[in-house]
């Protein structure tokens, strides 16, 4: 039976939805930012006409406004887009219950066992494309392939509103000519490694020596190459681990202390620790991050002789790397904290010693109400992250 698999990638998915809500922002270039006021201001979607004036996702709002003058931003509405997403993925579903979310606003849809043939799978990726757009007044471009690299390199093909079908037949003159940086896995980094040593497309990568791939790149240079060969068998969406998590608090002025950059530390390593025993994960390896106000950024990180999810000891470990090594030459505008080297509970090998390692040798309550009742709640940012450079 023939593998038969759409990919569907909303179009700038934040933007359209407040393009929907009030249809004259249609006239005017914006983007989707945090809170501007909260200086979570990087640009997360923009509309048509950001993006025809060179704006792209992450840079900055004051980046963006350097670019496009007339640029305007909306405030992000998280839980306004998550409701359109559960509508289009009620669309999905009329032709399969085999639906793979990837992050909110893109899904594979595979038709494999519904028996369909390819050119049946591109007639139902057109009939997705209209009822997304008829029923949401929404834009979604679908990529149709055998595979899950092709059919999501095919959603990216043409914008907007597009079906791209990326075969066993045509890959080499669709696929191949792509830059390396459209394929899975292939981030900044492994982008600069690759073109030092000549690879600049997926053809190059699908054409290359996978011996030389893996000693440049490790296991995911043999994953690469076969991804660039049309074959998914070492990717699983559905079961990607979770390689770190991490929090950044931007307060809504400058901080230009110790005591109020523990008490950021200490809110974040709680908000970390949160999710740590959610996920029933304890860390080995922690590192913070730092931003000043002229958008220089430092970072350090440790290792930790044993697994743990302790909020003091963690939070020791982070403020420990901030004090030995941040000097203040400008004030701080962020401060972030990630862990890693991530192992479940059932591994773990308990220690006699965290006890006596968590006591915090600073007075954190009072920081921490000194710091919120002048500045207010403080938003966190999440993230989390699979292995991926």
């Amino acid at each position: 039976m023939e593998r038969v698999i759409l990919h569907c990638d909303m179009n700038n998915y934040f933007a359209t939805v407040e393009e929907k809500d009030n249809p004259g922002l249609r006239n005017v270039p914006f983007a989707v930012c945090g809170d501007p006021e909260m200086r979570h201001n990087i640009v997360m979607s923009k509309n048509s006409l950001a993006k025809r004036a060179g704006v792209i996702t992450g840079l900055s709002y004051r980046q963006a406004k350097e670019i496009c003058p007339g640029l305007g931003f909306v405030k992000a509405n998280m839980p306004r887009y998550l409701e359109e997403a559960k509508v289009a993925r009620k669309t999905y579903l009329k032709y399969t219950d085999t639906i793979i979310p990837y992050g909110m606003d893109e899904s594979w849809i595979d038709l494999t066992e519904t028996g369909v043939t390819m050119d049946q799978g591109r007639q139902i990726a057109d009939l997705i494309r209209l009822e997304v757009m008829y029923s949401q007044g929404l834009s979604a471009s679908v990529g149709v392939s055998n595979n899950l690299i092709f059919s999501k390199l095919g959603s990216d093909y043409k914008k907007p509103n597009a079906t791209t079908m990326i075969t066993k037949e045509n890959y080499r003159q669709l696929a191949w000519p792509l830059p390396a940086s459209d394929l899975l896995f292939v981030g900044q980094k492994r982008k600069e490694l690759l073109e030092n040593i000549g690879i600049h497309t997926i053809g190059d990568i699908a054409q290359a020596v996978p011996d030389v791939l893996n000693r440049l790149l490790g296991k995911v240079g043999y994953d690469i190459w076969c991804f660039a060969n049309g074959d998914d068998r070492g990717f699983h969406p559905e079961n990607d681990k979770i390689g770190s998590i991490g929090n950044t608090i931007t307060p809504p002025e400058d901080i230009h202390t110790n005591e109020d950059t523990s008490a950021i530390i200490y809110l974040i390593v709680n908000s970390i620790c949160f999710r740590l025993r959610k996920h029933q994960m304890k860390v080995c390896c922690v590192s913070i991050s730092m931003k000043d106000n002229q958008f220089n950024t430092f970072t350090r990180q440790c290792s930790i002789s044993y697994p743990t999810d302790n909020v003091n000891f963690i939070f020791n470990q982070a403020y420990a790397l901030f004090l030995k090594h941040y000097e203040w030459v400008h004030p701080l505008r962020s401060v972030g904290v990630r862990v890693s080297s991530l192992i479940t509970r059932e591994y773990e090998q308990l220690s006699l010693f965290e006890a006596d390692e968590c006591e915090i040798c600073v007075n954190i309550d009072e920081r921490v109400k000194v710091l919120t009742s002048r500045l207010g709640q403080l938003n966190v940012e999440k993230s989390a992250t699979t292995k991926e450079w």
